[in-house]
């Protein structure tokens, strides 16, 4: 599995006035699950980078920038 670096997935979600508990509560996904996924122990399911993107305003052609930035 690639590694990707979440960093800036992160600030997004401080910028927007989000706690990983509170965004996985809305995005309906556990926090374990989300933190899991954020510090690379599971990939990120195309629905959760979906409803994420929705919360968070992400526009499509920016996914890539937040979701997919390898570690290298």
């Amino acid at each position: 599995m690639p590694k990707f670096d979440y960093s800036r997935l992160l600030g997004l979600i401080r910028e927007k006035g989000y706690t990983q508990e509170s965004l996985a509560a809305k995005a309906n996904i556990s926090y374990s699950q989300l933190s899991a996924k954020l510090n690379g122990r599971y990939p990120f399911k195309q629905s959760d980078i979906q409803s994420i993107s929705s919360i968070l305003n992400i526009a499509v052609s920016d996914i890539g920038y937040y979701f997919f930035c390898n570690i290298g």
